[in-house]
């Protein structure tokens, strides 16, 4: 299967920026230096909220904490050091001034456990989408009925001076002295909270108002009101199934970039729980196009189309249907294959170092290209025999794979490498592009005084770099640039190295020399084991290059397209990056932190392990 993968919380976005710039500019980050300079967040939107577009990113980033109904009670709630924010609390709702909750989405509540979203978190929320998710803040704590009895007063008393629309227009307005408040004013919302507006309205001498609400009334006209300055929307109305949807898409090839006119696409929906609830099947027309018209669908499915191409499976990107689009375009792209290795360039190899007592911690990251466009299946033909392949040292012992794609930040296990007379392969086809595919091997060798890390590289290898903690290790062989320490706070010092570029059948090779002065500071896992369901700290956690995740896109070319795991996997991701966010800006504690991480990570692997049984 093939699809365009998302940058999910990528450092060098499809690798377009070289390694050891990444690398520097992680270390900037980690330092504080002031090289990025972040503007001041903005007080009001810049356009009209909407709640029922930031209802979807709700689900994605807040559901784990805030639950699905925003009442403080999602899966995450019990382990965080605080109780999360009930949104549908009146009091809660009352009180609260827009612009501060803003501001909290923006940089988090580091002390309750709840990470920034703003541009300091490593999966940021733009700032419209935080204007939109404080809309739906207000539409889940804010029930119709309120709404609908504020309109009514509105309507008998308010209507004459403020007008249909609330833009102080009303049939009256001209008699008064004072122009009545414009309600669609975003600032005048933004700054104010409903018991201020509330307060206000309680003063009877305000010109115009010469009637006397209830305060059940008034409560109501100010949520009505409020709804001047947002896209409200009724989330009970949002489960209402959609009474017409279209899903439709051009199949092409992508090596010759011409239309496929024939094959059958296959439709896949799926619920957040990863239950499979529609499978269709049509026929791609003349022009390459398909198309599914459905009736009655729930709203908040995720969709994927899929066909079927010279034995390989190909996909569509999965799409979330919603009210706000029940229409879905879905393209599907697919390759020929190629058996030519020359296609196939490592642009980059990091190597992180990390020592034991007796051994040395190893690990490789390998960015991979093909350069071709065509999907490379190895020099057989059968990708089950092996496409890329790499050798490791000799006495390399625990040996772990992962690999993600498009990103370092998405890695899970890769079960699909086998052993060969020369090394390892991959089963996994590589697709087209620059940085398409990112493979990880992890490993020990055993450390006596000094040890010898050297093994030959099959394709063109662009740059290497190695980082290693500054313990009184020694590189003394090799031909590597010395780039100098990085003093990294607590952590210590870390020392990198670059390697010019190598040809295919070259070795990669270096000599370590002396005993650690301490151990354990760049840990490669959670144990020396390097547990492959939780990653690695790329050089140390202060790189703030964590791997941390899974890939919710390529998976299986010799089987039927079947990503339901998409959904699920992407909101887990997610939460593990703001979960990462907090710890590293000190928001929770070390125990609750791993505790925490452990369980996603353990639900990762969970959907990984029923998507390959």
């Amino acid at each position: 299967m093939i699809n365009k993968e998302s940058s999910l919380l990528s450092c060098a976005a499809y690798n377009k920026i070289p390694g050891l710039v990444c690398l520097l500019l992680l270390i900037a980050l980690a330092l504080g230096l002031p090289s990025v300079v972040v503007a001041q967040e903005p007080s009001e939107p810049p356009s009209t909220p909407d709640a029922e577009r930031g209802s979807a990113l709700f689900v994605e980033r807040c559901v784990n904490c805030h639950g699905p109904s925003g009442q403080g009670n999602g899966e995450m709630a019990p382990d965080l050091p605080a109780p999360p924010r009930d949104f549908t609390d009146v009091n809660f709702l009352r009180t609260a001034v827009p612009s501060a909750m803003f501001q909290t989405i923006t940089a988090g509540r580091l002390e309750a456990g709840m990470p920034p979203f703003g541009p300091t978190s490593s999966n940021p929320i733009v700032d419209d989408d935080r204007w939109n998710l404080v809309a739906t803040v207000y539409s889940l704590g804010t029930a119709v009925e309120a709404v609908e009895a504020g309109q009514t007063v509105y309507e008998e008393s308010c209507l004459s001076c403020h007008g249909k629309m609330g833009t102080g227009d009303g049939p009256e307005a001209s008699e008064l002295e004072t122009v009545p408040t414009d309600l669609t004013d975003l600032r005048y919302w933004s700054g104010r909270s409903n018991e201020m507006v509330f307060s206000r309205l309680q003063d009877t001498e305000i010109e115009g108002h010469t009637y006397v609400l209830d305060d059940v009334d008034l409560w109501d006209v100010v949520d009505y009101s409020r709804t001047f300055s947002y896209a409200y929307f009724d989330p009970q109305a949002a489960l209402e199934p959609i009474e017409v949807a279209a899903i439709r898409g051009l199949v092409t090839n992508g090596s010759t970039d011409e239309i496929i006119d024939t094959g059958t696409v296959t439709l896949r929906a799926f619920t957040r729980d990863l239950q499979e609830v529609m499978t269709e099947s049509t026929a791609v027309t003349a022009d390459g196009q398909y198309t599914f018209t459905l009736l009655d669908v729930a709203p908040d499915l995720v969709f994927m189309t899929g066909i079927e191409y010279d034995d390989l499976s190909y996909n569509s990107d999965p799409v979330r249907l919603s009210r706000a689009e029940p229409e879905l375009d879905m393209p599907i792209v697919v390759f020929d294959k190629t058996t030519d290795p020359e296609a196939i360039s490592v642009e980059q190899v990091h190597m992180v170092l990390d020592f034991a007592d007796d051994r040395v911690m190893v690990s490789e990251i390998y960015v991979l290209s093909n350069n071709d466009a065509a999907v490379f299946v190895g020099k057989t033909g059968d990708a089950e025999e092996g496409a890329f392949e790499l050798v490791l040292p000799t006495r390399a012992e625990n040996v772990n794979f992962q690999r993600s794609f498009g990103s370092f930040s998405n890695f899970l296990p890769a079960t699909e490498l086998i052993e060969t007379e020369r090394g390892w392969a991959d089963t996994i086809p590589l697709r087209p592009g620059e940085g398409a595919m990112n493979l990880l091997a992890t490993y020990e060798i055993p450390y006596d005084d000094g040890a010898t890390i050297a093994h030959p590289v099959f394709y063109d290898t662009a740059n290497a770099t190695i980082v290693m903690p500054d313990v009184g290790i020694s590189l003394v062989e090799g031909e590597w640039t010395d780039q100098g320490a990085q003093q990294m706070g607590d952590a210590g010092t870390f020392l990198t190295y670059a390697h010019p570029s190598l040809e295919a059948g070259e070795a990669l090779s270096f000599k370590l020399d002396g005993r650690p002065a301490r151990v354990g500071v760049a840990s490669v896992g959670p144990s020396l084991n390097g547990d492959a369901t939780t990653g690695i700290v790329l050089g140390a956690s202060v790189f703030l290059l964590v791997v941390v995740g899974a890939v919710f896109t390529v998976r299986s070319w010799r089987m039927p397209a079947n990503n339901a795991e998409d959904e699920a996997t992407e909101r887990l991701l997610r939460t593990v990056a703001d979960l990462d966010d907090t710890f590293e800006a000190g928001g929770i504690e070390e125990g609750q932190y791993q505790q925490q991480r452990d369980k996603l990570m353990g639900e990762l692997a969970d959907i990984w392990q029923t998507n390959n049984s």
